[in-house]
């Protein structure tokens, strides 16, 4: 199935390149003013945003650049680094593993990974989904986002961490880590043996969700319309220093249309792709062992809590009320090297939108208000 995605590639390269920019259904005036100011900024290359509901792609728009250097337009067909976004493809095969009974969310993750260290304290899929695991995050000061080695299996790397200590007991607190995804697939794989990770997102995401602009986010591969990946240097606009991702490809490795990324979300909504029951306990937030409720639900974050407190929008009533607006919402952010995402679902209305900027350390284009506003327009007037 992988070699049928590159072949797939590299035919189709010379075809799509010669294409128009083109894009979908027009976005309203208001949002549309919104995203060429954002793409204004000097330190914003471009912005690619799709939104879709159960009845298909509703619209989808590039702005600025892709590649700057070339002068070639962002459009709907540039795929960009999702970053993080990549944790919510592997909870979706996750879960299509779970329903097929093949894996157990509550067992000892040593059910399914017989290398991870005995020393370290019980924990389960559960908490690895929700952040509450105690498995760390990126080690300060070691560069570690800025990797550029390739890891040919996943066991090779788990020994980046397996050997470190948890940060605290697993289900007394919570703690972002990108690691955590990491051991998860690495669990995926115990208990699907006759599958590696690649070809379990193969074929329970990319093939039954028909992702034929979702990949992953090899740097040697041929990927027809990739967004050259840009970044902020003392407010100086760069290209993004090379990078390689196969240490994390569950957590944050993955490059795709803001389409196919919407398109994703909603599915989830139909009830032909997921049991019904499974998405109700995605979406509901996890709880510590004293009872608390933390605001991720397995893989997903559950509603907006997060943003409501967050310093940066407390104050904001305009966004506040849109955010009170949705409080059935579901969402997920991604930070990588050269790509900045936000993807937001309205369960309510089965409603999703996927905003990405192709440039990290920028300040001035806001992908979640982007979003929101986005969203907030299609929820309210329709």
């Amino acid at each position: 199935m992988l070699k049928h995605r590159i072949a797939r590639s590299l035919i189709s390269l010379p075809l799509l390149i010669a294409a128009h920019v083109t894009s979908a259904a027009e976005l309203p005036q208001a949002i549309d003013a919104a995203f060429q100011s954002a793409v204004s900024a000097k330190t914003v290359p471009g912005i690619t945003v799709a939104v879709a509901d159960k009845s298909g792609i509703i619209a989808a728009k590039g702005y600025g650049f892709a590649d700057i250097e070339n002068q070639v337009l962002m459009s709907p067909e540039h795929k960009v680094r999702i970053g993080s976004v990549s944790k919510l493809i592997a909870t979706a095969a996750m879960m299509r593993l779970y329903d097929k009974g093949l894996i157990n969310l509550y067992k000892p993750v040593t059910d399914y990974v017989t290398n991870w260290p005995e020393k370290h304290a019980t924990l389960t899929l559960r908490q690895l989904a929700s952040h509450t695991a105690g498995i760390r995050h990126y080690k300060k000061g070691a560069n570690e986002f800025l990797l550029n080695k390739w890891y040919g299996d996943i066991d090779s790397a788990l020994a980046m961490f397996k050997d470190d200590p948890l940060l605290f007991e697993p289900g007394t607190k919570q703690q972002y880590s990108t690691f955590a995804w990491t051991l998860v697939s690495a669990a995926m794989e115990g208990a699907d043996p006759k599958r590696n990770f690649r070809q379990i997102i193969e074929q329970e995401v990319f093939v039954p969700l028909k992702l034929n602009d979702t990949y992953f986010d090899e740097q040697f591969t041929l990927i027809p319309h990739r967004a050259r990946p840009y970044s902020v240097d003392q407010g100086r606009l760069v290209n993004s220093p090379q990078t390689d991702h196969s240490y994390k490809w569950a957590g944050g490795g993955f490059i795709a249309t803001p389409s196919d990324i919407v398109k994703f979300a909603v599915a989830h909504t139909q009830g032909n792709y997921l049991k019904a029951t499974t998405v109700d306990e995605m979406f509901t937030p996890a709880t510590l062992n004293n009872g608390e409720q933390v605001d991720f639900g397995i893989g997903w974050m559950t509603g907006f809590k997060n943003y409501q407190q967050r310093e940066k929008y407390q104050h904001n009533t305009e966004l506040q009320a849109l955010m009170a607006d949705m409080p059935h919402a579901v969402m997920h952010s991604g930070g990588s090297m050269g790509g900045i995402t936000m993807t937001i679902m309205c369960i309510d209305h089965q409603r999703a939108v996927t905003v990405v900027k192709n440039v990290n350390g920028d300040n001035s284009a806001d992908v979640f208000a982007l979003a929101l506003h986005t969203l907030s327009y299609y929820h309210q007037d329709h």
